[in-house]
Order: structure tokens, then sequence, then C-alpha cells
């Protein structure tokens, strides 16, 4: 079959009108109602703005010079602000099988690679370590299965015996998509099984140049306290087992991406004892992993305590600035630094803040700080549907009949970085410091060859009066100094990310455009695209640019770095309806009976009650197959709108 047909099967089972009844251990069947579903997904905790600042100002001045300024960071692309995926979670997110894709996913990556040029996705994390690749598939026939783990992480991370489907599934989305990958290899082990070299071969065959890297180790510095390995586990120990790995596998060329520390060691430590120099041959990637706030302890935080912490710029610099030095000492090695793993903080992040217009502020923030410090990608994760912090989240899939999925409005942060970046590969960022680098607003410029491009302007206040704390900035290219020509461009362009609050979870735009609300997605946007043209001062060289509280502007100054950053450009996208088609699912008792909604012997998500419907397409699974019985008229899949 070819293969546009396997992927618009896929969007018949995934959005078609139809249910599924579910057994549960309290009931043998539902024909009630959708029941009520909850998870974090859906939390609506709204928390307290912090206060506008008192010395709040209405304006701000900022010199911008031609051919560039003294401190940007390196060359980087659009891509930069990527996905990190979770092993365990990633058939959930991507499909099940090459031939079986989530089309809500492409669309995802679709917009980003419009923008940026691309995406970059890793594949690994927690569950990484201790995974097994089933050559020759799982018992159950599912491309991922769990099974409950042993060791003391917060997380409570499964074992996950994985198939060459999930690789397959990659490299097909490559063909739809330009996404390149990160893919974790199994550590804990150290290849004492080979399960590691297959993991490698297999990787590097499957993808080929859609590999960026392979990650060694996952947080080596909590194997001692997770009990991965022995309590006193040592950057000693780390040494000798990565060299040991190095030394089993088929490795020639620098592919590997480590040392990957997050917590009890710091990257410099695991430099000083050589780590750099001994295995610079294998190492295209320094990276490290990173997150700004700790929610694994018991009790848990509470997050009104650290709301001011994500609306603050002086907060961002003091994520990435630590890592400034390492970052310096591996590119002057001939390695690319990166940020393998982050998001606004562990297991899941905070209620009411990493759900929240907040953390598209924060990640767009981040990201341009990121650029500005030399970093070549940094990754936001993604966990289950019980997670507060995920770019976006699909419903349990008994639900995918009435609900779409959710875009967690850090995505948009993700849309204006890749803009703000563009596809070129030469843009180069610095912080301009506004205001004396008051906490509460941000600034950066971008250079491309030379030219400034684009400025971005972030207002992180929640006024208490409407309107009450937008400011104007006020800027100048060349000028503003004895023998500098004003370059200033006669207009501008300004896109604007929008929401009522920094609380707002739904009805965020960027650009005039939103994924509406809750559950309400297919990863596509809606409405239409509004820039606003600004004039600008040709008396005095000098542009105004309102930015309203909160908010994000992102002014193009030439006419190239608009098209540059996707305007103008048709975003491919992927079907995820029909136009007449009904599907029935029946499914084996015994099967649902240890499901819960999810793909895996031990999926995440949750099931709910409903009633089956008769229609043309039939499928019938159970646990020794599945069947189809296929009478249905069919859209085209791939649409260029």
């Amino acid at each position: 079959m070819t293969r546009g047909f396997f992927l618009l099967l896929s969007l018949l089972i995934s959005h078609a009108t139809a249910a599924v009844t579910v057994y549960t251990s309290s009931t043998a069947t539902g024909s009630a109602a959708l029941a009520e579903y909850t998870a974090a997904s859906t939390d609506q905790t709204i928390l307290t703005a912090p206060d506008p600042p008192s010395d709040f100002s209405a304006t701000t001045y900022i010199q911008l010079y031609d051919g560039g300024m003294s401190g940007m960071g390196n060359p980087v692309d659009g891509t930069l602000l990527g996905f990190s995926i979770e092993l365990s979670v990633s058939a959930m997110l991507m499909g099940e099988r090459p031939e079986v894709l989530r089309p809500e996913f492409l669309n995802y990556c679709a917009l980003l690679e419009a923008r940026g040029g691309g995406v970059t996705i890793r594949v690994g994390g927690n569950t990484q370590d201790k995974a097994t690749l089933n050559v020759d598939g799982n018992p159950n026939n599912h491309t991922i299965e769990k099974y409950a783990g042993t060791d003391l992480s917060t997380t409570g991370t499964p074992v996950v015996h994985f198939t060459l489907d999930l690789l397959k599934t990659m490299a097909q989305i490559s063909t739809l998509v330009n996404a390149k990958w990160f893919f974790g290899i199994p550590f804990i082990n150290v290849n004492a099984d080979g399960n590691a070299a297959l993991v490698l071969q297999y990787a590097r065959s499957i993808l080929g140049d859609n590999l960026l890297g392979l990650q060694m180790a996952n947080e080596p510095d909590l194997y001692g306290p997770h009990l991965k390995k022995w309590s006193n586990y040592s950057i000693t120990d780390f040494m000798n087992e990565t060299n040991y790995m190095i030394q089993n596998l088929p490795i020639q060329e620098p592919i590997l991406a480590g040392p990957s520390v997050c917590c009890d060691w710091t990257t410099q430590e695991v430099f000083d004892a050589g780590y750099l120099t001994q295995f610079k041959d294998y190492l295209d990637y320094v990276d490290a992993m990173h997150y700004p706030d700790n929610n694994c302890a018991s009790p848990k935080v509470d997050p009104h305590d650290r709301f001011a912490n994500y609306l603050s710029h002086t907060q961002v610099q003091s994520l990435v600035s630590p890592y400034f030095t390492v970052a310096k000492t591996s590119i002057e090695a001939g390695k690319k630094f990166m940020m393998m793993e982050t998001n606004t903080a562990s297991c899941g992040g905070f209620a009411g803040i990493s759900d929240a217009f907040a953390s598209a502020l924060w990640a767009t923030d981040y990201a341009m700080q990121m650029a500005f410090g030399n970093f070549t990608y940094g990754l936001l994760h993604f966990g289950d549907q019980n997670v507060y912090y995920n770019p976006f989240t699909p419903p349990p899939t008994n639900m995918t009949s009435v609900r779409k999925w959710n875009t967690g409005a850090i995505f948009y942060g993700q849309l204006v970085a890749a803009e703000a970046l563009g596809k070129s590969g030469n843009a180069r960022v610095i912080d301009l410091y506004i205001d004396s680098n008051a906490y509460h607003r941000a600034g950066y410029a971008i250079y491309e060859n030379g030219v400034a491009s684009r400025l971005i302007l972030i207002n992180y206040v929640q006024p208490t009066t409407p309107g009450a704390n937008d400011f104007v900035a006020t800027f100048a290219v060349g000028g503003g100094q004895p023998g500098l020509t004003p370059v200033t461009p006669a207009s501008v362009k300004v896109k604007y990310l929008l929401a009522d609050s920094v609380n707002s979870k739904d009805n965020i735009t960027w650009a005039g455009q939103t994924f509406g609300q809750q559950f309400m997605s297919d990863g596509r946007l809606q409405g239409d695209v509004n820039v606003t043209t600004i004039q600008c001062n040709t008396s005095d060289g000098t542009c105004n640019i309102p930015v309203p509280g909160p908010s994000i502007a992102l002014v193009f100054l030439t006419d190239s770095s608009l098209v540059e950053s996707g305007e103008d450009t048709q975003t491919q996208t992927f079907a995820t309806s029909t136009t007449t088609a009904r599907v029935a699912v029946t499914i084996d008792q015994a099967v649902l009976a240890t499901s819960n909604g999810r793909s895996g012997s031990n999926p995440l998500g949750t099931t709910s009650k409903s009633s089956s419907v008769s229609a043309g397409f039939l499928m019938r699974a159970s646990s020794l197959g599945v069947v189809l019985s296929i009478s249905a008229s069919f859209v085209v899949v791939k649409l260029i709108i």
C-alpha cells in the first residue's frame, strides 16, 4: 500500500465520529455520556499575578548599530527551541507505526518548519537508560511496552521495551517535515547485553542524515541517589563506564552527545575530570540538562511562591549564564553546546505557570538568551498527559471523537522563537539589557550578516488597570553618535503575541492566529494573520513600538526578514478529518481490563465511558491483532493552506 493510504488510515482511526465501549473494574459496559476527564492538561488553576513594579517606565530607548554589535552570540538558526520527548510517551505523540502517524504532531512540526526551517527533536529521557530494543517486535505487537521500574527516581520511571517501528516512525516523519533527531542510548548495563550496540546500529542506519546525535547517558549524576547504579557513583565511575561503552560500541566518528548532567555535578566538574579531552573524537555535542525549579520533592512547591520567577528577565539570565564558560570551552574544542532537556520545572511543571501565558513569555526569553549564550539547541521536554508543561498534549485515545489536542501556552513561545531566528542559519542574537537590565522587560536584537533584521521586545507585567503597564520602545539603527549614518527603516512590520493576562490558558494569539481553547486543536493555527505596520520618524531616524502588558512584539526591520521568518509562506499541513467516514470500534474485554486507553502494556492516560456506534468502517482489535473492513470516502490527506 502507498504511504498516503497509511497516513489516511491513521486519520480515520484518530478522528472519526465514533466512540469506544470501555470496560472497567466497576462496570462491564458503558453507554452513558462521556465521563468527566481530569488531568494536568485540563487543570484550570489560576494564580495571582505579581504586582506591577513601582518603578515602571512607560518608555525605553534602544540604540542599534549597522554592521553588528559587540557581544553578539554565534550564528544559530530557527530550530534552536525544539522538543525533548520522553521515550515512553513517544508513540503517543508521534504515532504507533510509520504508516499510522499522528497528523496533529505533523502539523505542529510543520508550523515550526515554516518559520525556522525545521524542527529539532530528541527522543530519550529517564526511560532511555534501561530501554531494550526488541528487533523482532514486542509480545503484544505494540511499538512501546512499559513495565514497572525498580529504581528510586521521583518520576516512577518504567522500564521500556521498544521496536524498530519507533525508529521507522521517526524516519517517516522526516520525509514529511524537516525533522532532525537525537536518540538516547541505554547506559545502565554499559552494553553488557549488546543492547546499546543494537540501538546505535539501527538508529544510525534507519535515521541516516536526519540523526543529529546519540545521547550517551541521561543525568548520570543521579544514578547514585536514585540507585540506578551504586549509591556512591562518582564522576570517575562515569568516566570509566563511558570509556568502556565507547570502546565496545561501533563508533568511529563524532556522533555522541554528553555528559548530560543535571543536578549534583556540573559540566565543568566533568570537564575537569578530562571528559572533553578524552572523548573529543566521539563527541559532536556537549550537552546539559536543567530545569529552573524542582517540583519533584514532597511536599510539592506552592506555585504562588514561584510565579514571579517566570515573569523576570533577570531570572532567565541566571538560568543561562552558568553555562557561558563551558559553552565557550566546548566551541573552542570544535563541539556544539546544547541544552538537551529543559522546561519550566522538573516533574511536570507547575499548575498555573507551566500551562499559562507566562510560560510563553518565559520560553521566548529563554530561547533568545540561549542563542545569545552560544547554545545550538534547547529542547523543551514532554511527559505524559498528567503534566503541566507539555507544548501540546493529545486526549486519551478513546476520547478522540469528543476532544482534540490541547496546545500548551509554551508552544506559542516556540513559534515566536522560530520566527525571530528565521531560516538563514546566520541569526546572531544580543541581549540589549534594556532599562539598565530591568527584570520586568526584555529586549533582543537579531542580526544576519551584519544587518539588524529583527527586534524582540517582551513585557512581563500584568497590569491592575488595563493599559497601565504598556510601554513604548523607541529604537534607532545607526546614528546616535557623531559620524554614524542613521539607517533606520522608513517603516517596520510587527507581530504581537497577546493574551488577556499572564494567567491565560486559552485564546492566546500570535499575529492574530490562535489554537483556540483547551482540547480544541488539530495542530493548525486558526484565523487570519495580523501584521501591524508602523511608520518610523524620518526626521530623527527613530521608530516607536508599543508593547502592551503582557505581550511580546517581534519587529521585522527589513522586508526580507519577514519573508525569511515564514510570512507569505504556505505551511504544509496534514488533514485531521474525513468527508464521509464513521468508525465503530469493538475491543476485546480482556484487553480493556488491562488498558488505560494507550498503546503499551502499562500505558499512560485514562479511559472513560461512552457508547459504540455502528458504521461502514469497522475495526476489531484483540490481543491477536487487528482486522479492518473499510467502506468510506476519503479526502486528500496532505494539504497546502
